[in-house]
C-alpha cells in the first residue's frame, strides 16, 4: 500500500489508533472557530484521487482557503492517484454537510467537464456535420 499524499491544511492532524485524531505538532494558534472536540466525528467523503486536485487545485493550494471560509477542517487521504480519496471533515455538523454537498456538487461538475472533453472523436465529428447541415430544408412538392 502506497503512502498517503500531503496536502496543506490549517491545522495539520495526524491519526491515531483507529479513528482518533490529534493536532500534529504544536499550535501555538489555532484558528477562532477550532475546537478539539471537532476531531471526534468526522464526515468522511469518499471520491476518485483525480478530483481531489480539480476541486482544491494543484498540490491541494486552495485547501487552507476553503478551510477558513468554511470554518472547517479537512484531510485528504489519497494512496493512488487512479484510485481513490477520502476526505474527512472536521467541524460543526452541519458545516460539515455544507461542505460535503459543496464537493460533491464540484465533483459532479469536474466528472462531466471531463466527460464532455474525452467525448469520442466521431461523435465530435457527426455533431459538426448536424450543425453545418440547413435546419429546415425545402422540400419539393410533387
Amino acid at each position: 500500500m502506497a503512502t498517503p499524499k500531503s496536502f496543506p491544511t490549517l491545522v495539520q492532524l495526524e491519526q491515531r489508533e483507529g479513528t482518533l485524531f490529534e493536532v500534529l505538532g504544536n499550535l501555538t494558534k489555532p484558528p477562532y472557530w477550532f475546537h478539539s472536540e471537532y476531531l471526534k466525528s468526522p464526515k468522511a467523503v469518499h471520491l476518485e484521487a483525480w478530483l481531489v486536485e480539480a476541486i482544491f487545485g494543484q498540490g491541494g493550494e486552495h485547501i487552507p482557503h476553503v478551510e477558513c471560509v468554511s470554518q472547517t477542517l479537512l484531510h485528504i487521504s489519497q494512496w493512488d492517484p487512479d484510485g481513490e480519496a477520502e476526505i474527512l471533515i472536521f467541524g460543526r455538523p452541519y458545516y460539515q454537510m455544507d461542505v460535503s454537498k459543496m464537493i460533491m456538487n464540484l465533483a459532479e461538475y469536474h466528472r462531466q467537464l471531463r466527460a464532455q472533453n474525452t467525448e469520442p472523436e466521431t461523435m465530435k465529428e457527426f455533431k459538426k456535420i448536424l450543425k453545418s447541415r440547413p435546419q429546415n430544408p425545402a422540400h419539393p412538392v410533387a
